[in-house]
Formats: structure tokens, C-alpha cells, sequence
């Protein structure tokens, strides 16, 4: 069986809040929260299989969602990433991320990561 867990991190806890309830309420029950992503980042690391997929605003302070989810890609190559971004719309990254406008609807996140899921349960069965 396949354990779906998410890690969220973004330095907004009303958005946290936000994405994190939207997320339970679309069936994702194992939902991480982190307004840090220093401690994001250690705490995947210390649990490097844990998680399918991270959402991570770009913006913040310390350490910004681009170099989170190249660090964390390191950890764990299978891991799937969303960052949200007003800036990286259109970049174009050597790895895997799925780069989103910040301002999109819950919808549109939610279809995001149901797509990341399946690629990841798809990739699994394939193991």
C-alpha cells in the first residue's frame, strides 16, 4: 500500500492553514506543516522517504523554495515538488519541479498535486 504524505511549506500561516485544510478535505490526511523551511528541510532529511510530494512558496526568508526543492531533490530524487512562485512561472529548472502562480486557486492546487500523486503511485507500482 501506498502512504501519501505531504509537507507544505510556506512562511503564511493562514495559507498553510489554507492549503493544509484544502488538502484534507480533497481525501490527504497525512499533511506536514512548516512555516521554517530550515526546519522543513531537516526534518525531510531526517525522514527522507516519508513524503510524496512538498509544496513550497519560493519566497521566504533564509532559504528560498527553489533551493529547498533542489536540496531536497538531493535527498530524495522520487520526491515530487510544487513550488509556488510569482516569479519562476516560466523557469526552467534541470529537475522536476512544477512551478505554480502563488495566486491560483484551490482547484488548480488540488489538480497539481492529484497530478503529482498519480505520478508518483504510478512510479511506485512500476519499482
Amino acid at each position: 500500500m501506498f502512504t501519501i504524505s505531504i509537507a507544505i511549506v510556506d512562511g503564511d500561516p493562514d495559507l498553510l492553514n489554507l492549503y493544509s485544510e484544502a488538502l484534507k478535505m480533497s481525501g490527504y490526511d497525512n499533511v506536514s506543516c512548516f512555516t521554517d523551511p530550515i526546519l522543513a528541510y531537516e526534518h525531510i532529511k531526517e525522514n527522507p522517504n516519508k513524503y510524496s510530494l512538498v509544496i513550497t512558496d519560493d519566497k521566504m526568508p533564509d532559504m528560498n523554495g527553489l533551493f529547498l526543492g533542489t536540496k531536497l531533490l538531493e535527498i530524495n530524487p522520487k520526491l515530487n515538488v510544487i513550488i509556488m512562485s510569482d516569479y519562476f512561472v516560466d523557469l526552467k529548472c534541470n529537475y522536476k519541479f512544477n512551478i505554480l502562480k502563488k495566486r491560483i486557486s484551490i482547484f488548480k492546487l488540488i489538480s497539481a498535486v492529484n497530478e503529482s500523486i498519480s505520478k508518483s503511485i504510478s512510479h511506485s507500482d512500476k519499482l
